[in-house]
């Protein structure tokens, strides 16, 4: 019985020292990467879109500043909004609410148009 009892340990031994070989065995071999460098020209075309984008968002936030500096009279009679089409054709109305109107959709356009030119411009 003793014997059957070492045999036993002799074969626990033996899968345990199995088991240390497998999780040795398995080692993966990384190779680094080394990132592309882009060519020059690649490059300089980035740094112009960049350039064009920031210019884009320069106009932009400066004319949402002088928008935020407009104001309509308090008598309702000190804005009007002109609008001309291709043709020449012209609309012109002073009517305060319409014009808050128009002048909320500005600056609502502009905001949308500056945060998604902010997201454009990346590193």
């Amino acid at each position: 019985m003793e014997n059957n009892m070492n045999n036993a340990a002799k074969k626990l031994n033996a899968e345990g020292d199995e088991q240390a070989k497998t999780s040795l065995a398995v080692v993966k071999n990384e190779e680094k990467v080394t990132p592309e460098i882009p060519s020059l020209e690649h490059r300089i075309q980035k740094v112009e879109d960049l350039s064009m984008l920031i210019e884009k968002w320069r106009k932009l936030t400066e004319t949402r500043r002088n928008l935020q500096t407009f104001s309509l009279g308090a008598d309702g009679l000190g804005a009007t909004v002109f609008l001309r089409d291709a043709s020449g054709k012209e609309f012109k109305t002073s009517n305060t609410p319409v014009v808050s109107a128009v002048m909320e959709e500005i600056k609502t356009t502009l905001d949308e148009r500056i945060k998604e030119v902010e997201t454009q411009i990346k590193f």
